[in-house]
């Protein structure tokens, strides 16, 4: 049924007449609004409301939407301009310093030989021994991130500080509790951190340490050996948020994803170990990586499976796994996401992407337990010379890899001033996704009760396997006082949309912002960096919501 009617009044027409309306006669108004260009389609299925109430008001954490940033693994200073000129639109409302893997080996103290960059003698105790300690794709990040790291003269963290503080995010600090053995060095970053200005919402200590057996055979060994890092910290910051990791459902390893069959944990003796070593826990944060995808599928089934994750591997996993797990009063930070694990998946460039990782990151921002959300990554590089990485949010034309491994290496660069090092960005098409949806998402700290009825459906995998909503949204009220409604379509099919307050429908004037393509696939790349753009309107209500898109309805 089409959503129209032959009266206009206030910027809407009149639901209560068009219902009367016998359907031959609905179908030639139509037609008729049509031709005079007042109807902007023809909206298949049933009429679509976006139904908001006022009570009750939920709140949730400030900046809760950002992204990993895994400066060591590319050629990138902090300090770039343009760089940041290509960060600043996303609206990062935390960063995480300085990544995951590159964490492993970092040494983050100026005052050492190694500060700012890899310590070599702690990536060797990792790589060298017989079995090494890591193995796999750490052990090929990690010399690279080294040489990368070293070529452009560092990673410094009063560089990454005064980034953080020019896009006004909350941090989030991996702390290398692998092998930084300097005695009090996590309460010297703590320190650091507070004289830099900035505001640190987790501590993490060991990332991923569920993937090292031969460091950490347990959990309980965890445990035990990141007590020490986690006394350092609170000896500088006591009222520290600290965190150590879980495996979850999907942290992104072969026979970890998701699939047709039911989710389960990946690793459930670890899990459930970490909260039986400590009673009660020392530690009072949990940290998870989710990664549905393992593997390069077919389009549609990645769609379809991601598309499952969303209905029920959202806010339903962290309710029904993460917190009878950590506790109702335990902060979650989910400090990497995104579709899939493998970097070279184009699928990570894709529009779609975008419009799974804006729906999952509102879904669990109604999830009082989660604290933030980082996307993996702001940027990565992607030539293919030598490494191609489609995780980035912001890609650049060139990434001079190359020359910073055969030209400068050993030596050392500052990238964001050398002539031959002339970086130049664009914003993939999930970057520009994500731009849309922190709109909504960072725009304050209340939510209001929001739901959807009428649209299409589009198909899932696994779970019960019955088709899900087309259609999700979320109402934010902003710091400023306006209405921020964040909108994605999962289906090809235009709608047409009423937004009702209390049950009534809101009138006055709403400004648009979206992105959306007629496929699902659609992409920027370097050879076309402009195919996807964000598109800006103003509606009265009823509005029209393009198909595959993501939208914020401000008013």
């Amino acid at each position: 049924m089409c959503q129209f009617s032959l009266f206009w009044a206030n910027g809407v027409f009149s639901r209560h007449f068009r219902a009367l309306l016998p359907g031959v006669f609905r179908g030639v108004a139509a037609a008729g609004l049509l031709a005079l260009g007042w109807l902007p389609a023809v909206y298949a299925g049933d009429p679509v409301i976006i139904q908001v109430k006022s009570q009750p008001v939920t709140t949730f954490a400030a900046g809760f939407s950002g992204f990993n940033m895994e400066q060591p693994r590319n050629g990138v200073e902090f300090d770039y301009s343009k760089f940041v000129n290509a960060a600043l639109p996303l609206r990062a409302g935390l960063l995480r310093y300085p990544g995951g893997t590159v964490s492993l080996d970092f040494d983050w103290n100026p005052l050492d030989p190694s500060g700012g960059q890899t310590n070599i003698t702690w990536m060797d105790s990792l790589l060298d021994g017989n079995p090494p300690l890591v193995g796999g794709q750490t052990a090929n990040i990690l010399p690279l991130a080294q040489q990368l790291t070293q070529a452009k003269g560092g990673v410094n963290f009063s560089d990454y500080a005064a980034f953080a503080n020019t896009l006004k995010a909350n941090t989030i600090l991996c702390f290398n509790s692998y092998t930084d053995n300097n005695p009090g060095s996590a309460t010297q970053m703590a320190l650091a951190a507070q004289s830099y200005g900035l505001n640190v919402v987790e501590w993490e200590l060991g990332n991923e340490a569920y993937l090292y057996p031969a460091i950490y055979p347990t959990s309980s060994s965890y445990a035990a050996g990141s007590n020490s890092y986690f006394n350092d910290i609170v000896a500088a910051t006591p009222a520290a948020t600290v965190g150590l990791f879980v495996g979850g459902w999907y942290p992104g390893i072969a026979g970890c994803g998701a699939t047709a069959a039911l989710p389960q944990a990946c690793f459930p003796s670890w899990d459930q170990g970490l909260w039986q070593s400590s009673t009660p826990p020392y530690w009072n944060a949990v940290s998870d990586h989710i990664y549905p995808i393992v593997g390069t599928q077919g389009t549609q089934n990645t769609m379809f499976t991601l598309n499952g994750v969303l209905a029920y591997g959202s806010s339903e996993y962290i309710d029904s796994y993460i917190v009878p797990l950590v506790g109702p009063n335990t902060p979650i930070f989910i400090t990497e996401l995104n579709c899939c694990s493998t970097p070279t998946d184009p699928f990570l460039t894709y529009l779609y992407n975008g419009i799974f990782l804006a729906e999952y990151i509102a879904r669990l921002s109604s999830v009082p337990n989660v604290k933030g959300v980082a996307i993996n990554s702001l940027y990565t590089d992607s030539s293919g010379d030598p490494t191609t990485d489609y995780h980035g949010l912001i890609q650049s034309f060139d990434d001079f890899e190359s020359y910073l491994l055969n030209q400068v290496y050993p030596g050392s660069t500052n990238t964001a001033t050398n002539p031959n090092t002339k970086f130049l960005f664009y914003t993939s098409a999930p970057g520009l996704a994500m731009e849309v949806a922190n709109e909504a998402i960072n725009s304050g700290t209340r939510m209001w009760p929001t739901s959807v009825s009428g649209g299409p459906t589009v198909n899932i995998t696994g779970f019960d396997g019955n088709p899900i909503p087309a259609l999700y949204a979320q109402m934010y009220f902003g710091n400023n006082g306006k209405h921020y409604l964040l909108v994605t379509n999962k289906s090809a099919q235009a709608q047409l949309v009423t937004i009702e307050l209390n049950g009534v429908p809101v009138t006055g004037t709403f400004n648009l912002t979206y992105v959306a393509n007629s496929s699902p696939v659609a992409a920027n790349t370097a050879a076309s960096p402009t195919n996807v753009q964000i598109q800006k309107t103003t509606s009265s209500n009823p509005f029209h919501l393009p198909g595959y898109s993501v939208t914020t309805v401000m008013w």
